[in-house]
């Protein structure tokens, strides 16, 4: 479901006589944005990601690190707005969209929200997720998985980001036609969260009733470091464009 947002420009221009006339609105498309997850460490802007990831989400690189002994399974995004800055004609062009819904980052299909942009070439492209902090028991963002230390069962761990963060991907040049529609989706690679985060870091988190909960009141060490790591997470997918 897109939740669209439309917004019509209409300037106004002198006559003539020195009257005044309203001139034809400017032809736009509608623009979607969508956000979901998976377990990967790769980047890419080709519309595929770089590293593969099995029917459970699991990462398959043999690399070392926390990232290759976690497996998130679940992620809920609470987010505040999509941002999208460009350069049209050299001018530097912003749209956010705003209210977006609570968002099941595993979704086969993630919802989209939607906003009006004009038609022409758009260069120099960054998307932006925002989450803003609350007082309220709604977070940002919480993902859900396990830890397989290297000896031993798998212990739960969870992600509670309660602050005013964003993910930022960069994207490939779109052209907007007026005639068809476009949308983004961009992939939050969760195993890039626990960049600079070792095993080792993990086997020896608080526990709280047993499992790994790491947010600003628990953890808080790791917590740090994976905040940092949040704006750099993303993957753009490109543009695609649909008939109306």
């Amino acid at each position: 479901m897109i939740a669209a947002a439309t917004m019509l420009t209409i300037s106004c221009k002198k006559g003539p006589n020195g009257g005044s006339y309203l001139s034809a609105p400017t032809t736009s498309s509608q623009m979607s944005f969508a956000v979901n997850a998976d377990n990967g460490t790769g980047t890419s802007t080709s519309g595929t990601n770089s590293l593969a990831t099995n029917s459970t989400g699991s990462n398959n690189n043999n690399g070392t690190g926390a990232s290759t002994s976690v497996n998130w399974t679940a992620g809920i995004a609470n987010i505040s707005g999509f941002k999208f800055e460009a350069k049209k004609r050299g001018v530097q062009i912003e749209i956010t969209s705003k209210n977006m819904a609570t968002v099941d980052l595993f979704a086969a299909t993630p919802p989209s929200i939607g906003a009006t942009i004009d038609t022409g070439t758009y260069s120099e492209i960054e998307v932006r997720i925002e989450f803003s902090q609350t007082n309220g028991t709604n977070l940002p963002l919480v993902i859900k998985g396990t830890f397989t230390p290297a000896t031993g069962a798998a212990i739960p761990i969870e992600f509670d980001l309660n602050d005013n963060a964003e993910v930022r991907v960069e994207s490939q040049n779109v052209v907007v036609d007026g005639k068809t529609d476009i949308s983004t989706i961009v992939t939050m690679h969760l195993n890039k969260l626990l960049s600079n985060v070792s095993t080792t870091d993990l086997a020896n988190a608080t526990q709280t009733n047993g499992t790994i909960v790491i947010s600003k009141t628990s953890n808080n060490n790791i917590y740090g470091r994976i905040l940092n790591n949040l704006s750099s997470c993303g993957d753009s997918h490109g543009f695609d464009h649909h008939d109306r």
